[in-house]
């Protein structure tokens, strides 16, 4: 189930920002807010779904900006 509205996400993302800009400043965001993420003290049962959820939005601007 996660997979899909990751996949959602991540086609959403690739369609609204391809060829813009931004790209490379969305990406760093989403990488340092997942980096922070992960840094939290808090039980991992409720730290990694948050996690994996910015994972799957960071990897889809790392693969807008491989594609400039």
């Amino acid at each position: 189930m996660p997979y899909m509205i990751y996949q959602q996400y991540t086609t959403a993302i690739k369609e609204a920002y391809a060829g813009q800009a931004a790209v490379s400043e969305n990406y760093e965001a989403a990488k340092s807010c997942r980096e922070w993420l992960e840094s939290l003290q808090i039980d991992p049962k409720l730290r990694e779904p948050m996690v994996e959820q910015i994972a799957a939005i960071e990897e889809a601007f790392k693969d807008l900006v491989r594609a400039k």
